[in-house]
């Protein structure tokens, strides 16, 4: 039979080079929630097993009651950090009242009434709750990836079904020879060693994940106003032109500038231009649907795709928004207004060639004295539309 101390080595082992693993991670990239908890988790639960093993030249507090109250506290952390991962709240309260219960029992069931069952229901009982609930957490749905949530939730509910296990044996005040000879702690400890490698493995894959999709969100994203950005509308208004191909659905394309812009920038600073940039774009996510595509196309120029939208909805949106900028308190401030073309997908369009068409009619729109909506007939002609009559073209 292997020396518990043996097996502790890779453990400890372990546990110290994840956290610091978990530490550089959070560390060198993007802020990924839970994290830093999970670091704290197994460095927590390294100087516990570390008392653990040095408990025959240990005070009893230390290699009894302060190990143990560690890897609760450690099992507390891992527990919190899967909710922070997953955007759920933690409750600090239950947690810091559940370390202050056992940290109490053990010294009462080592010092005053000794028992080692007692010692036994209580850490087992407390890491059955934690790491249960750490499964609960895991299995339930929830993003991506799936696979890697179930695996390391279907650990823990192992390691939460054997801890009760425990627990009831214990409770008769009589443990049997496998739940307190030499088996059953090697047993433990390899237990410890596989939740512990998978937990680990797991959270990687799950910070990768995160990553990656932070990565792939800023890309696709304009940092200042956070609507899509060229880029994206690129990829968003593929999809949308071949879906609108095949299914002869319309598709509307909003071509926005901020009327006077730059000298908006210019006389007072180019902080408040970004501000107006910001507004501008809060307006329009507010007004638009689900489905529609809203994107910084350059500068002062903004973009809105609006699929499964003819001409006459889509001027009313034009429309709609041109009055809500113009009457907004910061755009009136300095006299601000927007111009809008617009133009119609029609088979054979490319990004390119709908774009110029609502680029023409943009055009039309400022050489006629801003502030109005235009629309581009579908063979590149314009058809100077008031707005505020929202009729179709002829």
């Amino acid at each position: 039979m292997l020396d518990v101390r043996t097996l502790l080595v890779p453990l400890v082992l372990a546990a110290i080079f994840s956290a610091g693993a978990l530490y550089l991670v959070n560390r060198d990239n993007l802020p990924v929630p839970g994290v830093a908890r999970w670091a704290i988790c197994n460095a927590t639960g390294a100087v516990g097993m570390i008392l653990s093993a040095m408990r025959d030249v240990l005070p009893d507090f230390l290699g009894i009651v302060a190990s143990n109250t560690l890897i609760v506290v450690a099992l507390a952390f891992l527990l919190s950090g899967f909710h922070q991962f997953l955007g759920k709240k933690t409750n600090f309260v239950f947690y810091a009242a559940l370390v202050v219960v056992v940290a109490v029992l053990l010294a009462y069931f080592l010092y005053i009434t000794p028992s080692i069952a007692a010692r036994v229901m209580v850490m087992s009982t407390a890491a059955s709750l934690l790491c249960g609930a750490s499964a609960w957490v895991l299995l339930r749905p929830g993003p991506s990836p799936v696979l890697v949530r179930r695996l390391c939730g279907s650990v823990n509910l192992g390691m939460a079904i054997f801890y009760l296990v425990r627990t009831y044996v214990a409770s008769g005040e009589t443990i049997t020879d496998f739940f307190s000879g030499a088996t059953f702690v090697v047993g433990v400890h390899v237990f410890g060693f596989i939740h512990l490698l998978v937990n680990t493995f797991t959270q990687l894959i799950l910070i990768s994940e995160r990553l990656n999709a932070d990565l792939k969100r800023q890309a696709n994203l304009d940092p200042l106003t956070g609507t899509l950005n060229r880029r994206a509308l690129a990829l968003v208004a593929g999809k949308a032109m071949a879906r609108a191909e095949r299914s002869a659905q319309p598709l509307t394309v909003l071509l926005f500038d901020l009327d006077y812009f730059k000298r908006a920038n210019d006389t007072f600073g180019h902080a408040f231009g970004d501000a107006l940039l910001c507004r501008f774009s809060t307006l329009v996510l507010a007004s638009l649907r689900a489905e529609d595509s809203f994107c910084r196309y350059g500068g002062e120029e903004f973009v809105a795709l609006l699929p499964d939208t003819d001409v006459a909805p889509a001027l009313a949106v034009a429309e709609r928004l041109r009055q809500a900028y113009a009457e907004d308190e910061t755009a009136r401030g300095v006299e601000g207004t927007v111009s809008v073309g617009l133009a119609r997908f029609v088979r054979g369009d490319t990004l390119d060639s709908l774009m110029r068409r609502a680029d023409l009619a943009l055009y039309q729109a400022k050489e006629g004295g801003r502030d109005r909506c235009i629309f581009a007939e579908d063979d590149g002609g314009i058809a100077i539309v008031p707005a505020r009559e929202v009729v179709s073209p002829a």
